[in-house]
């Protein structure tokens, strides 16, 4: 295993460093370990199963029983926060309920319910809630409120255990503060779900009442008005040629258990469905691969929207099945997930996903898997991934013409790395052009506890198939990687092209070959990696071109 980079080698995410990547974002990111506290900071750890492992930036405070707090001075108003927080489960791996008081300036001016139920889960793929399993990880979950009154820049902002559980054990990960806006109107000539039976305080199932409206809005070609409330739905519905607008994703929201919204299944895909200003939070604490969890799912073509939606405690965010053509997903916000974030699953054309934030997901960030059908004409861009438990940042497993540009992905845990091409899990092979580009990666990359070798920032490996594409991976910044900088590992790999890397502190190579191939390089300029920069196990035969800087090209033999 290779040295793990040093304490002093840890990179914020700040604007200066991250300009002109990720997704624009509402809300203004406060780290714990830089904010005052009497508590005590945990890491840097990048060990997997240990808490300060998971949290972004590889540090975190605990709050350990009374009087414990941490606490930030607000740079602009907010009236909401969210905190990235971990409770650790009661004996047995029992849940624990308890609630965090938020101070302002002196005065406890909300109560923050937090739990560790949606956190800890135990053994190995898939896991599970039974703490005997050992291995414990998967720590973090958030929670978020919106508070009574606009708290002013220059307000100091407290948390700690609340009256009724002052000793409470909690580490606090991050806050995030925004000034959420009020809640949009109701649009023009639109149907309220209200008139059909749904309950905005959450007590009656308004599963039934969804249903009809949505018909009804369909038939009619009126928008479905979703007011500000709490709507209970136990189950997914189906949407189909319909506007599905609310008053925002801090006032429209919809849960329960199993909610989600479901296109129709391929071959006759929903078509013009457009799902905007709602929040879906769901009840699912486990990961179960057969039973259908997502958010939003099913297929959703023919020029189908969705954005400005906040998704939590689901199986996966977005799970998309084809094969269907044409969809947009813009300015999303998806946290807590057992497993991906969002997936295009098998035979998905000409889909645009951007400006979205995916956060604390149970496996890969952004994934597209042309399982059997290719997925092709795919734009990933502007998107933020920050700590997937598990796996990718984003990755792309098979299929052809696919853009990958200026996305933000920091701190990926284990089995994975930030940017990922692969030949795997019965993927059409990739082809074509497929560009990675603009793209940075912070402490990306981990070690394989399988494999016992470190896992790239950027990693192709070409399992089922050898890679023959035409891979352009340009200007990408890779900044305190774990373990190797880029891996290359399986079957043959031809048709990879790098012109423009920034490489700044690695943990392992620049480059580990364990694969056969060629590529050619050029404007690769790299500092603080292990010396020879490359390592070969396999024969590759590398071309450098063009200025490449701060590094040896000596090559090291055998792994």
């Amino acid at each position: 295993m290779s040295e793990q980079p040093s304490a002093a080698t840890v990179v914020a995410l700040d604007p200066a460093t991250t300009a002109g990547v990720g997704a624009p974002l509402e809300f203004a990111e406060y780290e714990a370990e830089n904010g005052s506290t009497n508590g005590q900071i945990a890491g840097p750890d990048r060990t997997f199963t240990t808490v300060a492992s998971e949290a972004s930036g590889r540090r975190a405070v605990w709050l350990d029983g009374a009087g414990s707090f941490v606490e930030f001075r607000l740079s602009a108003p907010a009236n909401a926060l969210t905190v990235r927080y971990a409770v650790p489960d009661g004996p047995a791996g029992k849940p624990v309920h308890a609630k965090l008081g938020v101070y302002a300036d002196g005065d406890r001016v909300a109560e923050l319910a937090v739990t560790s139920r949606y956190c800890c889960y135990y053994g190995r793929y898939p896991f599970t809630n039974d703490a005997a399993d050992g291995n414990g990880h998967h720590f973090f979950d958030h929670a978020r409120i919106l508070l009574a009154k606009v708290l002013p820049a220059g307000t100091v902002v407290r948390l700690m255990g609340s009256p009724g559980n002052p000793a409470l054990r909690c580490a606090i990960d991050l806050v995030d503060f925004e000034r959420v806006p009020r809640p949009l109107r109701r649009p023009a000539r639109s149907l309220s779900i209200v008139d059909f039976g749904g309950d905005p305080h959450g007590e009656l199932d308004s599963r039934e009442a969804f249903a009809k409206a949505i018909g009804a809005a369909s038939s009619s070609r009126r928008p479905l008005w979703v007011p500000p409330g709490h709507f209970l739905l136990n189950g997914h519905v189906r949407v189909d040629r319909v506007e599905i607008a609310g008053a925002g994703p801090w006032y429209s929201i919809l849960q329960g258990d199993g909610v989600g919204l479901y296109g129709h299944d391929a071959p006759n895909p929903s078509r013009a469905v457009y799902i905007h200003d709602l929040a879906i939070i769901g009840e699912v604490n486990e990961r179960d691969d057969h039973k259908p969890l997502a958010g939003i799912g099913g297929a959703l073509g023919g020029g189908s929207r969705i954005r400005d939606l906040f998704i939590q405690h689901v199986k996966v965010g977005l799970w998309l099945d084809g094969p269907f053509d044409g969809l947009v997903v813009r300015h999303i916000r998806v946290l807590d997930t057992t497993a991906d974030g969002l997936n295009l699953h098998r035979g998905i054309s000409n889909v645009i996903v951007e400006d979205s934030f995916f956060r604390n997901n149970g496996d890969d960030g952004i994934a597209s898997w042309a399982e059997k059908l290719a997925n092709h004409h795919i734009i990933i861009r502007h998107n933020t991934v920050v700590a997937p438990i598990l796996a990718n940042g984003v990755a792309i497993y098979g299929g052809h013409d696919i853009a990958v540009s200026n996305n933000l992905i920091a701190d990926t845990l284990t089995e994975g790395g930030g940017l990922h091409l692969g030949n795997r899990f019965g993927a059409v092979p990739l082809s074509g052009r497929i560009s990675l580009q603009g793209n940075m990666v912070v402490r990306g990359g981990s070690f394989d506890p399988r494999w016992h070798i470190g896992v790239g920032a950027v990693w192709l490996y070409a399992l089922d198939a050898p890679i023959k594409a035409q891979i352009e991976v340009q200007r990408t910044t890779l900044l305190d990687s774990s373990q190797e900088a880029v891996l290359l590992m399986g079957k043959r790999i031809d048709g990879l092209v790098v012109n423009g890397l920034r490489v700044d502190r690695a943990g392992g190579r620049l480059i580990e070959l364990r694969a056969d191939g060629t590529a050619t390089l050029s404007g690769v300029d790299a500092t603080g990696v292990m010396d020879p920069a490359v390592l070969m196990c396999g024969a590759f035969l590398l071309e450098w071109n063009g200025s490449n800087s701060r590094f040896g090209r000596s090559s090291a033999h055998g792994c």
